[in-house]
């Protein structure tokens, strides 16, 4: 049952952290607020490797590839998904994102020779078709010959980038690390390109004086980042990176759940129906699993 638990526990975490990205806008520039969250992550899981005499020290070698963990998997993709939630509603940047679980397929099979498996196929196609039934409205607006193909362009560019850096943290040399101090590093070198990305923009760094504004970075930074991407770098290795992708699939679901409560998301029939496919995707991609290595789930 752990890989199940732990799946659905990446799913609540990223899923709620949505709500928390959105009490993170305001007074500080996104760019900076990344560059605070996976700062401040790099902080606390370097501190526990410390506080558990962890061994960090890493081969140049191993260096090279945390940082690309870093680029790939905890700078680049945001920054391109922040600057392409500006030009797409949120509905649009779930659907994009949620490609994901299809990217992991092809990339897993181009650089980690993975085999590709007909019910992962299946489940990340019904998962991603599920999302666009639920974000209907808003895939209505969908225009190539506006703003919007500019965002969309950003976001599948974040996805593909993610999925990059899925295949960093499934490769055999990564695979050889502990989890924890192979995240540790891939999340300083993660905010070291934050910060780069930070000044390059131009903007410059604010402080939010509000308390929600920081309750919701350390909420992101430990929970939405320190204990998620750990829990999913296990995931991946237990469950193979096609179907850890469909965490991606997943989250939006959980978000919208909260949004019913918070701020009065309706749900019509084509979003019911979505998201049963969404769930039977899910099934479908849990049993073939269950099937595979039962001593595992």
């Amino acid at each position: 049952m752990a890989v199940i638990f732990t799946f659905i526990l990446c799913v609540l975490i990223w899923g709620s952290t949505w709500y928390g990205i959105e009490l993170q806008l305001g007074i500080v520039p996104k760019e900076w607020s990344l560059a605070y969250r996976f700062g401040l992550s790099a902080i606390l899981l370097m501190a526990w490797c410390k506080f558990r005499n962890m061994d960090l020290a890493f081969s140049l070698k191993q260096h090279r590839l945390s940082a690309g963990l870093g680029l790939f998997l905890f700078s680049s993709n945001y920054f391109l998904v922040y600057t392409g939630t500006e030009y797409l509603t949120s509905g649009l940047v779930a659907v994009a994102f949620s490609l994901l679980s299809f990217f992991n397929i092809f990339t897993g099979r181009i650089f980690l020779k993975s085999p590709i498996q007909t019910p992962v196929i299946i489940a990340a196609i019904m998962g991603i078709f599920g999302l666009v039934l639920i974000f209907w409205p808003e895939m209505e607006s969908l225009s190539l010959h506006d703003t919007t193909a500019i965002g969309l362009a950003f976001c599948i560019g974040a996805t593909l980038f993610a999925s990059v850096g899925n295949t960093i943290a499934g490769s055999d040399s990564a695979k050889v690390l502990s989890i924890i101090p192979f995240n540790a590093w891939g999340l300083t070198y993660g905010a070291i390109f934050n910060i780069i990305f930070a000044l390059i923009s131009g903007e410059s760094p604010a402080i939010d004086p509000r308390p929600i504004y920081w309750i919701s970075l350390i909420y992101l930074s430990l929970f939405g980042t320190v204990i998620a991407f750990t829990l999913y770098l296990w995931l991946m290795e237990k469950m193979g990176m096609a179907r850890a992708g469909y965490i991606a699939v997943m989250t939006p679901i959980v978000a919208l759940i909260i949004s019913t409560f918070l701020e009065g998301f309706m749900w019509t029939l084509p979003a019911v129906i979505g998201l049963s496919l969404v769930i039977l995707g899910n099934i479908v991609m849990i049993n073939k699993k269950q099937q595979q290595q039962p001593a595992d789930v």
